[in-house]
């Protein structure tokens, strides 16, 4: 009799687990059906651009994918673009460009050096390679002189209005104020310290 009672108690037990399994799948959500949402790429990243680039923390913001840093330090947009061709571009690969301050410095105008970005920009794209495209970061116009603050402002207001809001990451008007780059975020007044980094980073990512 023990052991019937025992046996009536585990068919019970093994009835109402049965009961609560059923419960939870007819209630369990039934999964979308439809196609996939399309995943961002995750494809190599090349960072493309001067000293500014060269400096950035790219690899270890990045770890397990492909990374190619590169930036050389005094290029300017007509470096990039002479040098183009030698830059390695895997399939499926996302180029990060940002240049235009050395040209600035060294006498340039805004039009010609915008110019030049674009066709770098185009040139990329015509191989596969996606382009984001970032804003030239200013100078501190203290320490590296005011002749660069208006030609920087007229660079990028021609690239905002060339490159789609999608691929065109806008740091500036976040690093800068009337006198150019904010003196706090760069100890010589153009290579940017790590809040700069960071911030590009941060907006950077959600667009990859």
């Amino acid at each position: 009799m023990g052991s019937s009672g025992t046996l009536l108690r585990l068919l019970a037990a093994f009835v109402a687990a049965g009961a609560l399994a059923f419960a939870v799948a007819i209630t369990r959500p039934t999964p979308p059906t439809g196609p996939a949402a399309p995943r961002r790429s995750a494809g190599a990243l090349i960072f493309i651009g001067d000293s500014i680039t060269a400096a950035g923390p790219w690899l270890a913001a990045f770890p397990g994918r492909q990374v190619v840093n590169a930036g050389v330090p005094g290029d300017t947009s007509g470096d990039v673009e002479a040098r183009l061709a030698s830059i390695p571009r895997p399939a499926g690969a996302t180029a990060v460009l940002m240049l235009g301050i050395n040209d600035i410095l060294r006498g340039s105008q805004a039009a010609p050096v915008a110019a030049r970005l674009l066709r770098i920009r185009q040139t990329l794209m015509a191989g596969g390679t996606r382009v984001v495209v970032v804003s030239t970061l200013p100078c501190e116009a203290a320490r590296r002189g005011p002749a660069c603050l208006a030609p920087v402002r007229e660079l990028n207001q021609l690239l905002r209005r060339s490159v789609p809001a999608a691929d065109f990451l806008d740091l500036e008007p976040l690093i800068s104020d009337s006198s150019g780059l904010r003196r706090s975020l760069a100890p010589d007044g153009l290579h940017p310290g790590p809040a700069v980094y960071q911030l590009w980073l941060e907006r950077l990512m959600p667009m990859l």
